[in-house]
């Protein structure tokens, strides 16, 4: 399981975003993280830019498997359905769920790719 923004996990650096500006102030290595938008997204994956997507639904978690997307993160609820599809269709994407880690067994339970913990 892939365990993101604990301080003693080793683990990419997902950097907010909000536009293509956003981009040049991030460090190499870090993950650019941005709620979906598909021209930023496409972007991305023509610049080769690895990015974290935050996702409201399934269609969007496809498109941004499609677009090459490293994570999408999305609440623990959808993600055990995004989880579903993306082992039937081999994504690529690792699917991600945020919670608080108090609640990381669930999670766990659930069978998703990982995890990015927020603060309780």
């Amino acid at each position: 399981m892939i365990i993101l923004n604990h301080p003693l996990v080793p683990a990419p650096t997902l950097t907010p975003i909000s536009s293509k500006a956003d981009i040049a102030s991030t460090k190499a290595g870090e993950v650019v993280w941005f709620d979906y938008d598909l021209k930023l997204l496409r972007y991305c994956y023509d610049q080769q830019i690895p990015a974290a997507v935050g996702i409201d639904t399934i269609q969007e978690a496809v498109f941004a498997n499609a677009l090459g997307a490293k994570f999408v993160t999305m609440r623990l609820d959808l993600a055990k359905e995004v989880q579903k599809i993306a082992e039937h269709y081999l994504f690529d994407t690792k699917v991600i769920a945020m919670l608080d880690e108090r609640l990381l067994h669930k999670a766990i339970e659930a069978g998703v790719d990982g995890v990015y913990l927020i603060k309780p």
